[in-house]
């Protein structure tokens, strides 16, 4: 009787570790991912829009990515980079972005921002535009 006591104790424990540990691993992957009710960005598009919008000048701001031919990545190790990458073997190339923004209409806050979307996404100048915002006010 003492030793089945023991095995049912010995069990229950086992059980409630291995429950804490469950919920320890899976919990993560249900909380949101927003701090101080900002939702974080999901797509390019709005991840530079997001970080154009702190610019001083910028004000608010739309991105619109250009995508061109579908490319096979030349990759010597496939298996490896295909498991960090998932099943996808080709990706799209970025070739050309439209950048709509209030703060256009000055042109040292327009060559700022051709700049620096210059230099964060490897694009040359010339594949980069950049245009004033409808203003709805003074319409």
């Amino acid at each position: 009787m003492e030793k089945a006591r023991k095995k049912t104790t010995s069990f229950m424990i086992l059980m409630l570790i291995a429950a804490s540990v469950g919920i320890f691993i899976i919990l993560p992957m249900y909380q949101t991912s927003s701090t101080n009710n900002q939702v974080t960005p999901t797509s390019n598009e709005e991840k530079l829009e997001q970080t154009l919008k702190a610019m001083q000048g910028v004000g608010e701001v739309k991105v619109y990515l250009y995508y061109g031919e579908m490319t096979d990545e030349k990759d010597e190790n496939k298996l490896f980079s295909q498991y960090f990458r998932g099943t996808e073997q080709s990706t799209k190339e970025v070739t050309g972005l439209l950048i709509v923004s209030e703060g256009a209409k000055d042109i040292f806050v327009k060559n700022e921002i051709r700049a620096v979307v210059s230099q964060v996404m490897q694009l040359p100048i010339h594949r980069i535009i950049i245009v004033q915002m409808e203003n709805k006010e003074e319409k």
